[in-house]
């Protein structure tokens, strides 16, 4: 499984931007671990190799580590992405010539197979961050605002890839990419609790939802 931060250097001016950045690094395994619920401070500051000091210089709750944790986990799931979709637009610029390659269902299985090494831990703070909005409604808006941020830029690259072959989208472009975005954290699920490749089932189930919900421009 890969990891979805680099480790960051050490450094011997621990300034209190680092120190926070630190923090909230070293909070991902505590919290795909542990959940919102189940991890504590000193959890937290003995993953980062701090007091409880530090952590109260910088926050004032494990619930703002969580929030700017799955902000920044976000901020690398769409780099992710965008990497990836940008390495299929540059596969497709070098051979022209071939017109199938620029292919909506082939660059959403790209985007899935992109995020698919770090499937365990996004899946385990996405459904964290949707169990907990839908208890704690003060925590909904900011961790709402992280999904939706996703789901535009699933849209984004929808809308791109339906429109360059001449097609569109029957229902809203952010529906169909709120659908996509749900069939990958089920593939994700069933592969890691399953124990199962879910490379051909991840081609069908994208194949047959993009053909269920984009047709030809008239």
């Amino acid at each position: 499984m890969q990891q979805l931060f680099d480790p960051l250097p050490d450094s011997t001016t621990r300034r209190k931007e680092n120190t926070r950045q630190r923090l909230v690094r070293a909070s991902l395994g505590v919290f795909v671990d542990k959940g919102i619920d189940g991890a504590t401070i000193d959890d937290l500051v003995s993953a980062a190799g701090y007091t409880r000091g530090a952590f109260y210089s910088n926050f004032s709750t494990k619930l703002e580590v969580f929030g700017e944790l799955f902000a920044d986990v976000t901020d690398q799931v769409i780099a992710i992405i965008t990497a990836s979709v940008g390495e299929m637009l540059e596969e497709i610029a070098a051979a022209p010539g071939d017109a199938a390659a620029l292919d909506d269902a082939g660059m959403m299985l790209r985007v899935f197979e992109a995020i698919r090494p770090h499937g365990r831990q996004w899946y385990l703070l996405y459904s964290e961050a949707v169990a907990y909005s839908l208890r704690n409604e003060t925590a909904r808006e900011q961790l709402t605002e992280q999904r939706t941020r996703l789901r535009e830029v699933i849209a984004e690259i929808l809308e791109s890839g339906v429109r360059a072959k001449g097609e569109h989208s029957v229902i809203a472009v952010s529906d169909l990419a709120q659908m996509l975005v749900g069939s990958f954290v089920d593939l994700m699920v069933i592969e890691h609790l399953e124990g199962t490749d879910t490379s051909n089932l991840a081609s069908v189930t994208i194949l047959r939802t993009m053909r269920a919900f984009v047709e030809p421009d008239a």
